[in-house]
């Protein structure tokens, strides 16, 4: 579906044309627009969600882009509800900070700075800090919380009032939100404007090589319009005279990927590491059809094992465990829209809503247990082992089942 807020674009790297859809998915509402009403949770409108991979540069990308406005003007998640994501993001902040230049404006930026708990960290660490965010309630609230932020879209236009009010930042940080940006061109342009020979840059995004090793497709959703590789970054670095100096795998979100950036003029050595990781790519052939069809055929695969599940345990009362932009994903794409009577969360700000969509409501994991459901599919699966802790501790007695990385019945006493 196309609408006024939803739009067709070109490869976002290298502006070809020439691209195609390599993983059709089910076509879903924005994943995280939980609503107060189930007539308005039904009747949000669903977007086409086609994976494309661009034949001249090898990007994998969503070419129908919905408008950002849609999304983070009401946006619902926050950085702080993940679990373990703070402690993790802790342990990364003190390495870049510890291992940047500090220039004499000596502070951070950070983009898509969400709640501010990212910058929070900084900040205890005696950093200046300095979010830029397009929720106007995560903005305001980080910002009563003493992290400074600016409510707006980071661009080209953005990037040169930051400077002209604080100067060129020893570190800009991008975590988790480039894959979110239709327009590269003018956000790397805004980077490569900001920026002087003493900042770095860090971006944290999803690394789809990884992720979908383990069949992490439900990480696709609108609001995620890239998927990045290292040959992508390079690609991006070369085009806006920036050089990708570092980049590793990260063990967070089941794969993903920090890439170090600075200006070609600071004259940065580069990590053997950015070499491999590329030719590492090549080999694996993550810009092949080849490489995608094995995934979509592996999807299809635990879809109809977990339709076998439920009629095999003759599945009555079903709850899914897990509300997010990837569970809205799972429940279109494995057909369980109609099988699904209620979701469950442990988040309380997520409890009496309703899911996009489909209009499920949204209980306590307690009532799950009182109200004698007899089955749960995990589908918040990437933490299974916290939903499946959860459930023992409430003394579930039903039938569990997980769909990802491959379908399977869950014994809960082991």
């Amino acid at each position: 579906m196309i609408t006024e807020s939803s739009y067709n674009r070109q490869c976002p790297i290298c502006s070809s044309n020439s691209w195609e859809v390599v993983l059709p998915l089910a076509a879903t509402p924005l994943g995280d627009r939980l609503s107060d009403s189930f007539q308005n949770a039904t009747s949000l409108p669903k977007y086409a969600l086609e994976l494309a991979l661009c034949n001249d540069c090898g990007h994998t990308f969503l070419p129908l882009v919905v408008a950002p406005e849609e999304s983070y003007g009401d946006y619902f998640f926050e950085t702080s509800d993940s679990p373990g994501l703070s402690d993790s993001m802790q342990r990364i902040a003190e390495k870049l900070w510890r291992d940047c230049s500090k220039s004499r404006n000596n502070y951070v930026l950070d983009i898509g700075s969400n709640d501010g708990t990212w910058l929070q960290h900084f900040k205890n660490l005696g950093a200046n800090v300095l979010g830029i965010e397009p929720s106007p309630r995560h903005a305001q609230e980080a910002t009563a919380r003493g992290v400074e932020t600016i409510n707006g879209y980071f661009s080209i236009q953005s990037a040169s009032e930051i400077c002209k009010k604080f100067g060129a930042p020893s570190l800009i940080t991008a975590n988790f939100v480039t894959a979110n940006v239709p327009d590269l061109a003018n956000f790397f342009q805004g980077l490569k404007d900001l920026s002087d020979d003493n900042t770095t840059i860090a971006i944290l995004s999803g690394y789809h090589p990884d992720q979908f090793r383990v069949n992490m497709i439900d990480f696709i959703y609108h609001e995620h319009v890239s998927y990045f590789s290292c040959q992508d970054f390079i690609n991006l670095g070369e085009k806006f005279g920036l050089d990708l100096v570092d980049i590793q795998r990260v063990g967070l979100k089941g794969g993903s990927i920090q890439a170090i950036f600075r200006t070609k003029s600071s004259r940065a050595s580069m990590s053997g590491d950015v070499g491999r990781l590329a030719q590492y790519e090549e080999w694996v052939g993550i810009r092949t059809l080849r490489w995608f069809e094995s995934i979509n055929d592996r999807i299809k695969q635990a879809q109809n094992l977990t339709h076998k599940f439920l009629d095999q345990i003759k599945a009555d009362k079903i709850v899914g465990y897990g509300v997010s932009h990837s569970v809205t994903t799972l429940i279109y794409q494995f057909d369980l829209v109609d099988r699904i009577k209620v979701l469950t969360d442990d988040n309380p700000r997520r409890q009496g809503k309703f899911a996009p969509g489909s209009g499920l409501t949204v209980i306590s994991p307690q009532k799950v247990v009182d109200d004698k459901f007899d089955t749960v599919i995990i589908m918040a699966w990437q933490h299974d082992r916290l939903i499946k802790n959860r459930l023992s501790k409430l003394d579930y007695p039903g039938s569990v089942i997980q769909p990802l990385p491959a379908a399977e019945l869950v014994n809960l006493s082991h």
